[in-house]
C-alpha cells in the first residue's frame, strides 16, 4: 500500500540535503524548535509528540481539535484492528529509554528531556553549550585575581617604576620562547582529513589559527626588542623565575602526547584572554595620569604608547575571540569516550593559568616600586586557594581536588551542565 504525504509533518519540518556527512542523506529540521535528524516519518511523528514548542503552537491545537472530531465507526474500528486503517489514537514510542543515543556525526538523535519528559528548549533555537563560558563563570574569583594586580593598576596610572617593568619584560621573553615550542607541539597534534572546502573544517581552521599565533608571537619578540631600544629600557639576563618555569612546564604538559588537542587549545585561549583582560584593566586607569614630562618617564611612555595599546587593540581582541570560538567548537564536536576526564583536565589547566597569571606580574608596593618581600610566599608554602605547579605542569589544587565535579556531564553531556552556569 503506497504511503501518502502527511500534510502536518510536511508543514512542521523543512527538508534539506546534508552535503557534509559521508552519507549525504536527506535530512529534516523542525521549524518549531530547530531539531535536526535524518528524514523518517515515524521518528518525525515521535518528535512532534514530545516537542513542547510545537505542542504550545496554534498548529498543534488545531490538529488536536481535528482529532477529537474524528468519528470512529464500527467499520473503521475493524480496519484498525486488522491493520488496514491507521489508528489516530496510537502513540508510538519505539526509542525506549535510550533518549540520548548519538548518530555517526556525534549529534544527539533525540533531545535530552527532564524528569517530566519536557524537552529542555527555551526558544526556537537549541541551546549551544560553551566550555569557555563555563570556565569563566566557575572560576571568576581566581580569574580576577590573575588579571587585576597592582602592577597593572600602577602601569595604567603611570606610577609604575622602571625596574618592575623591565623585570616583567625579561620574564615575558622566557615565556615567549616556551610559547613558541608549545604552539609547534599543538600543530603536530592536528590530523587533517581530506575534505572539500577545507577552509571551513575545524581542524584546518585550528591549524590556520595556530600558524597565525606563531607569526604573531615572532613579531612580538621583535616588538619587545624595538620597544626596549626605543625607550631606553635596560633588560637584564636574569633566568626564568619559578613561576615562569611553571608556565613552561604547563605548556609542555598540555602539549604532550597524553594530552588532547582541546586541552592545549584551552591553555592557548586562556593565556591570551588573561593578557587581554589584564591590559584592559590597566587601560582603565589611564585617564588618571598626566603625560610623561621627564626622561626618567620613558618607561611610562613605553607602556602607554606601545605596550598597553598592543594588547588592547581590536586586532588582538579579534584573535582572542577566534581562539574562544574554536575552543567551544572543538569541545562541542568532541566524541571522545573519556569526555568527563578530559573536561576535568580542561578545568584544572584553566585554574592553573589563573594561578600562574596572578604570580607572573611583578610584586609592587603602594608607590609602584619593586617589592620582593612576598613574591613567592603563596607559591612556596604560603596560604593559597590553589597549590603550586610541580615539574610535570600539574597543580596541587588544595581543598576540593575535584573542582569541576559539578560539570560531570563532560563533553558528551556538556549541554546539561553548562546550561545551569552560563549567563
Amino acid at each position: 500500500m503506497p504511503r501518502h504525504a502527511n500534510p502536518d509533518i510536511r508543514r512542521a519540518f523543512q527538508e534539506f540535503q546534508d552535503t557534509d556527512s559521508p552519507s549525504k542523506c536527506l535530512k529534516v529540521r523542525c521549524t518549531h524548535c530547530g531539531y535536526t535528524r535524518a528524514k523518517n516519518t515515524t521518528r518525525q511523528i515521535e518528535h512532534l509528540q514530545e516537542c513542547q514548542v510545537y505542542l504550545d503552537s496554534p498548529e498543534a491545537s488545531a490538529h488536536l481539535a481535528a482529532q477529537e472530531q474524528v468519528q470512529v465507526t464500527p467499520e473503521s474500528q475493524r480496519s484498525m484492528l486488522n491493520g488496514t486503517h491507521p489508528n489516530p489514537n496510537l502513540q508510538v514510542h519505539r526509542r525506549g529509554p535510550n533518549a540520548n543515543k548519538r548518530s555517526r556525526e556525534g549529534v544527539p538523535i533525540a533531545p535530552a528531556t527532564s524528569n517530566n519528559n519536557t524537552p529542555q528548549r527555551s526558544g526556537s533555537q537549541a541551546f549551544t553549550p560553551s566550555l569557555t563560558t563555563h570556565l569563566l563563570n566557575n572560576n571568576a574569583a581566581v580569574f580576577n585575581a590573575g588579571t587585576q594586580q597592582p602592577f597593572l593598576s600602577h602601569a595604567g596610572c603611570g606610577t609604575l617604576a622602571a625596574a618592575p617593568l623591565a623585570q616583567w619584560m625579561v620574564q615575558d621573553g622566557h615565556y615567549t620562547r616556551g610559547y613558541i615550542q608549545f604552539l609547534g607541539s599543538l600543530i603536530a597534534k592536528i590530523r587533517l582529513p581530506s575534505v572539500p572546502n577545507s577552509q571551513f573544517h575545524p581542524m584546518y581552521r585550528t591549524l590556520d589559527l595556530l600558524i597565525s599565533a606563531l607569526n604573531n608571537i615572532r613579531r612580538e619578540m621583535s616588538f619587545f626588542e624595538i620597544t626596549a631600544t626605543k625607550y631606553g629600557i635596560q633588560l637584564s639576563d636574569d633566568p626564568p623565575t619559578p613561576i615562569t618555569r611553571g608556565y613552561v612546564d604547563l605548556f609542555n604538559s598540555v602539549s604532550s602526547p597524553s594530552a588532547s588537542l582541546l586541552e592545549g587549545m584551552v591553555v592557548l585561549w586562556a593565556t591570551e584572554h588573561c593578557y587581554r583582560s589584564a591590559w584592559l584593566y590597566a587601560a582603565s586607569f589611564t585617564s588618571t595620569m598626566t603625560g610623561p614630562t621627564a626622561s626618567q618617564d620613558n618607561h611610562i611612555a613605553a607602556l602607554h604608547q606601545s605596550l598597553i595599546p598592543n594588547w588592547t587593540s581590536p586586532a588582538f581582541s579579534k584573535f582572542v575571540d577566534a581562539c574562544r570560538g574554536l575552543v567551544d567548537e572543538l569541545a562541542n564536536s568532541s566524541t571522545m569516550p573519556n569526555g568527563k576526564e578530559e573536561m576535568l583536565r580542561c578545568e584544572q589547566v584553566f585554574r592553573q593559568i589563573c594561578w600562574l597569571e596572578e604570580r607572573f606580574w611583578p610584586d609592587v608596593d603602594g608607590m609602584g616600586e619593586e617589592d620582593e618581600s612576598s613574591r613567592y610566599e603563596d607559591a612556596f608554602g604560603g596560604p593559597s586557594s590553589l597549590g603550586p605547579i610541580n615539574s610535570n605542569g600539574q597543580q596541587n589544587m588544595g581543598g576540593d581536588a575535584t573542582g569541576g565535579a559539578a560539570f560531570g556531564g563532560a563533553l558528551n553531556g556538556i549541554g546539561e551542565a553548562a546550561g545551569g552556569s552560563s549567563s
